[in-house]
Parts: C-alpha cells; structure tokens; sequence
C-alpha cells in the first residue's frame, strides 16, 4: 500500500506540472516483440529489489520532470519504464491510462539505450508531434540544468583562407599547464597549398583564447633538420604528431620525418620547439636518423618533466618502436641533445607496438607498452598491454609487467582486427596512461586506458576499458568498462586518457558507433570519473551538429566504405584529449565537410575539436578582500546554472586545493551574493592566500574551479 501511495502522489504532481505546459495528442503506444517478454518480466521483478533503482526513484519526488534528476534514472534502467509501468499495472489491477509523463520517460529512455530500444522495439518511428517539435525534450528541459555543456563543435581550418587539403588525421592536443586559454593541436597532413609548400608532413593550429579562434602553421619539413629527401629522388611524408607544453611555457613537438623512395621508406624521429604558444616553430633536433640505414622508428610519443621538486625536472621524454623493439630517449637540456635506451621487451612478445608515458611528481617516468606474438610479419595471434618505469631519468626500466591479457589482436589474420567502421586501416588498441599528480585523494594514482572485444564476440563490437594501479605500477585493478551503451554490441575505438591534474580526476575520449544502426560512422564520446577510476560518469558525446562543418546538420563521421571517396588512412591511430579544471579539450578526424554530401570538396578529413566543461558552471565575479582577522570571499550564481545546492570552498597551496567549508543554497537566486570568511588564525604569517570556490549540483556533482587570491 505504501509503494501505490507514493506512486499515486507522484503521479498528481506530475500530472499538475503537465496541465500547465501545452502539449498534443499522446501517440499510438508501441509493443515489445514478443519473444522477450519473458526477459523484461525477469528484469522487471530483479529491479524491485535492486538499492541502486529505489535510491534514483527517491531522487524523483519533487523532480519528475526535471532532465537532470530523469536521466541518471532512466540511464540505470534496462528496460522502458513503459514497460515497468504496465507490469506494475498487470500486478496492482490498476485501471488508469498511461500516463503522459511515463511516455515521456519511455521516449527518453529509448534515446539513452538506443542499441536496446532497437532489439526491444525493432526500427525507431518518428515520435515528433506536430509544430510542437520533440515532446518529450521540450517536456524535460523545463527548468533543469544541463550538467554537462559540450561548446559548439569546430572545424579548426574553418576560418584559414587557405585551409590544407587531402585528408588530415591523427589528432594530439596539450594545454598549457599554466594558461588554459592556450592550446595547440597536430595533426598528419597530406598537402598545403600556400607557403609550406605542396606537401608537407604535419598541421599545427594554436589558440590564445582557449579553443574560441585558431591560427594554423606547418612543422618544419624533413631539410630544416638536414634531412635531404629531394637528394634521394623521395617524396616527403610524415606520420605520429604528438605534443608536450613545458613549465616555461614552450611547447614541444614531436614526430616522424619521412622520405619515400620506393619499397620500404626511410624514417627519422624529430622534435620542433615554439615559444609563441604554437605560432612559430623552430627545429630543435634529430632524435633518431634512419634515414641511411633503412631501419624503420616509428610512433613515437613525448613527455615532459614538469615537477619542480623532481631530480630530472625539465627533462623531456621520447618513446618509439624500431623495427618492433620499443625504445625510448631522454634530453636535459630543452630538446637539443638525446640519449637513447632500450626498453626491456616484454616476456612472451615479440613485437612491440606503441608506446605511451606519464611523468610523475617525484620524477619517475611510466610507460605502458602494446605488445604482440606473431608468428611472421604479417600474422599475429595474441595482444598485451604491458607496464614499465623509470626512475632514474630514462637509463633504466623495469621489466615490463602484464596490465591486460586482450582478446583483441591487432594485425591479426582473417582482418580480425579490421571493424568495418574502419576496414581500410584497422585498430590496433592504442592505450595510454597518466598519473594523478594533483595532490587531492587520488594522489600517486596511475590509470591506463585501452580498448578490446568480448572473448567471444567480433572487432566490430569493441569497448573501452581502464585500468587503475594504487601502488605505483606493481598491481592493477580488474577492469572498468568507460562505455556505456548499455549490451554494447557496437565499435568503440581509439581512446585517450589524461588526469585532470586540477581536479584530480582521469578523463577519457573515445570514438563510437552507438548511434549508428550499421556500426559505420562514429562520434566522439568523452567521461570522467570522480572517486579514482572506480567508475566512470555517464558518456557524454562531444560530437554535434555544427555550421563549420558543410553538412551542417549532422554529428557523425563516416569513413568507412559507406563513403565512397574516404582516405585509406582513415582515422589514423588515435584522437587528441588534453584536461583542466574541469574541462576537456577534444580534437579528432572529422568527414563531414564531404560526406554524405559536398564529395567534391577538396578539404577532406577536417580537424573537428570541441570543450567539455564537467559538472555545473563555475561561479561568476569571485572577489577576495582581507582584514587584521578574516579573508572574505563572495561571488554570485552563474546565470547558466538553475540546480546548485552549494558551493565548495577550497584553499590553493602548490597546485593542491584543500576543501576548508561548504556554503549550502537554499533559493537559488541570480542576484544574490555569497561569501565564506577564513578567519587569519587558520592561516600562515602569508601575506597573500589563494582560494577556490566550485558549484554543486543536486546530484552532487561539483564543476570547475574559480580561482582568487586574497591580499592582506
């Protein structure tokens, strides 16, 4: 009696709220096929019991219609509420109509399990009604939050005069640690047709204004460093961008130097310097020639030690495979001169693949490894990724240790490893690590992220998954899924990991297939998780409709078969992410300046890149003024945030926030102030003390930082 009491006034409150918002004729309802009735029967009495449901379904009173208290519901539920409401109808003998709100949920709940609605519902029907538009969002974005904000997706050679053509991929993006507002992206490039000249091998873009506008350059070409390719009657390629921004405000980049000639291709890794914040670029050095030798470098990765407190502080860090064999070279002086070490290879392999290193605080460098057994060149069988570190600076490595035994294997016979999202070029796994350097609860942490098939299923339906080491590498934790389409059933491919170091939270992208019925073209996802990397926050997609893009009116990227005039090259191996503050920035390959339509459009495979703020808006005019006893801070509701419950306060020494009180809201209102004291007793003899105040939502989920410095 007491759940059909609840549900009874539930439903008039519901009901109230809806007589009060217009709306049209509710539709024909739809029916689950008949062969998993007996499934959603089974689902439906596990649920009645289940803590986790009964908890989201406390959280609804007061908030039915509330987007931001709806979705975490219906994103746990595994079947319809639709459906959940008629069994509970069948049991209860209840002889009313369906309510319009719980179409509304059914709705909504089919757009959030979109692979479950197709197997539960068969093809989606149109649900729109009338010149109302889509009811049920209109219905649910009354009054709410929106706890995630995704900016407008950008086409970063949108505003170039003279954009690059031919295709572009394999994206890497880095943040300036000290100004957020700067950022530069790489990318591979096939040609320019302005003063680089007519081939080059990669694309810089640079931004000052924190992803808003940005400028575009090229690296140095293959004879800056000496490296004559026109000598050897070659053309000029080049591959692998990858990035690391210094203490001092230099940016490093990283890449491979190519010269084809016919047969096997001649390769050099090489790093370029800027300290205009990517405008310009300066060679700095060859950190391996192969060019005359024949051996081939390939992949390499850059890191950066930007630990003050660190033995090795400042020293930059390089990681590649020749010919198989992972190697790795350090610099202590900015770049200029490189010494080079091998990496123990990893017990039972024979063939490394890609490298991916993290510097930590106390100066210890780790590396995870992707590593293969094949039987020949072309036929491999098993697929690991392994861990490694350094203590020493880059002398010396562990003997690499097992973090995932995968199911996936890249280059493996029968194109096993060939999704048809991405049939030309394939997958490898592509994992990546980081460790949390912020000094919060997750301190010392390492993560490492990668993507692998269930042992029974295909390539075409791959998950990302991370894993977490609370001892320094020594041990790792079972493995999280990150995606959360909830059977899965679709590719998802490609992702990268980097720690908040701000928040203290690790971050992953990834590109997916979920919203594609044909598993072909994909959009950008992205996550983070707030207690450690024990779970992740529901997937957020990056990717939207955007104007920059000539097919204005979709969010996907198609470069599988379906689209006739792709690049063979496809994706390439990876996609940029970079963190701060609460904030992702996410640079990936995107089709859609030419596909479906514009396919003679000479710019091909555009850089798309987008900022995701986590959580709510930060709070707006943060002030600090100080007296003989007390600092006092007061700041006011961000006119974008309508569910903030409090903000936290937090006291900021070395780049570590120490949360020192909480201001509870109760009438949220836009034209009020709100104000912490610290009284001076609990501070140090400092004449100055930086602070930080963060929004908290009803879900408890808490936003970026809003930094101030109190003076006395």
């Amino acid at each position: 009696m007491r759940e059909e009491n609840h549900f009874v006034r539930a439903l008039g409150f519901a009901l109230l709220i809806a007589l009060l918002i217009p709306m049209a004729l509710i539709a024909e309802g739809e029916r689950i096929k008949p062969e998993l009735k007996k499934e959603v029967e089974r689902i439906y009495f596990r649920l009645k019991t289940d803590p986790q449901l009964q908890t989201l379904q406390a959280r609804l009173k007061g908030n039915m219609l509330n987007r931001a208290v709806v979705d975490p519901y219906l994103s746990y539920l595994p079947i319809s509420p639709l459906e959940i409401f008629n069994l509970d109808r069948w049991t209860h003998r209840w002889l009313i109509s369906v309510p319009d709100y719980i179409e509304t949920y059914h709705e909504r709940w089919k757009k959030l399990h979109p692979a479950e609605a197709r197997r539960f519902y068969g093809a989606q029907r149109d649900r729109r009604r009338g010149q109302g538009g889509d009811f049920e969002e209109k219905l649910l974005s009354e009054g709410t939050l929106k706890k995630t904000e995704v900016d407008a997706n950008l086409n970063l050679a949108h505003d170039n005069i003279q954009p690059p053509t031919g295709f572009q991929s394999e994206v890497q993006i880095v943040v300036n640690p000290n100004n957020p507002n700067q950022l530069v992206a790489g990318s591979n490039t096939a040609k320019f047709p302005w003063s680089c000249g007519p081939r080059t091998i990669q694309a810089l873009y640079y931004s000052s204004d924190g992803g808003k506008t940005w400028g575009f350059t090229c690296a140095p070409a293959p004879l800056a460093y000496g490296l004559d390719c026109a000598a050897l009657g070659g053309v000029i390629l080049g591959s692998d961008p990858a990035l690391a921004w210094g203490a001092n405000n230099e940016v490093y980049f990283n890449y491979m130097a190519i010269c084809g000639v016919g047969g096997a291709p001649r390769s050099a890794i090489v790093i370029a310097k800027s300290t205009d914040g990517g405008a310009t670029w300066t060679p700095r050095a060859i950190i391996k020639d192969s060019w005359a030798t024949g051996e081939f470098e390939d992949k390499p990765f850059v890191a950066i030690d930007n630990h003050p407190a660190s033995p090795y502080s400042g020293r930059l860090y390089s990681c590649w495979v020749r010919d198989g064999n992972q190697k790795v070279a350090f610099s202590s002086d900015g770049g200029a001169n490189w010494t080079e070490r091998d990496v123990p290879s990893p017990p039972g392999t024979d063939t490394d693949m890609i490298c991916e290193m993290a510097v930590q605080k106390n100066g210890t460098v780790h590396m995870m490894l992707e590593a293969e057994h094949c039987a020949d060149p072309s036929t491999c069988f098993d697929d690991w990724i392994f861990y490694t570190r350094s203590t020493d600076g880059g002398n010396t490595w562990t003997t690499p240790t097992l973090v995932a035994d995968l199911n996936f294997t890249a280059f493996a016979t029968e194109r096993a490893s060939c999704p048809d999202a991405v049939g030309d070029r394939c997958l490898i796994s592509m994992g990546s690590i980081d460790v949390d350097n912020s000094g919060g609860e997750c301190n010392g942490t390492l993560y490492v992220t990668y993507s692998d098939r269930p042992a029974t299923g295909t390539v075409n339906n791959m998950d990302i998954f991370v894993k977490r080491s609370i001892d320094g590498g020594n041990t790792w934790s079972p493995a999280v899924r990150v995606n959360d389409d909830t059977l899965g059933g679709n590719v998802q491919f490609f992702p990268f990991l980097t720690v908040d170091q701000v928040k203290g939270q690790p971050v992953v992208a990834w590109m997916d297939a979920r919203n594609d019925p044909n598993n072909l073209a994909v959009d950008v996802f992205t996550t983070r998780s707030t207690n450690c990397g024990l779970s992740f926050k529901k997937n957020v997609q990056v990717t939207q409709p955007s104007d920059e893009f000539n097919n204005s009116t979709i969010s996907s990227t198609n470069e599988s078969a379906a689209n006739p005039v792709h690049n063979i090259n496809q994706y390439g191996d990876y996609i940029g992410l970079d963190t701060r503050n609460g904030k992702a920035y996410v640079a990936w390959t995107d089709s859609r300046h030419f596909f479906p339509s514009f396919q003679t459009e000479p710019q091909k495979e555009n850089i798309g890149f987008a900022v995701v703020t986590f959580g709510p808006p930060a709070t707006e005019d943060l002030q600090a003024s100080a007296s003989s006893t007390r600092n006092t801070l007061t700041w006011k509701d961000n006119p974008k945030a309508t569910d903030i419950v409090a903000y936290n306060v937090y006291r900021v020494s070395g780049g570590v926030y120490t949360k020192i009180g909480t201001v509870n809201v109760s009438g949220y209102s836009l034209t009020s102030t709100r104000s912490y004291s610290d009284p001076v007793t609990s501070l140090t003899a400092a004449k100055s003390r930086s602070y930080a105040v963060a929004s908290v939502d009803s879900l408890g989920d808490e936003g970026p930082y809003s930094k101030v410095v109190a003076s006395k």
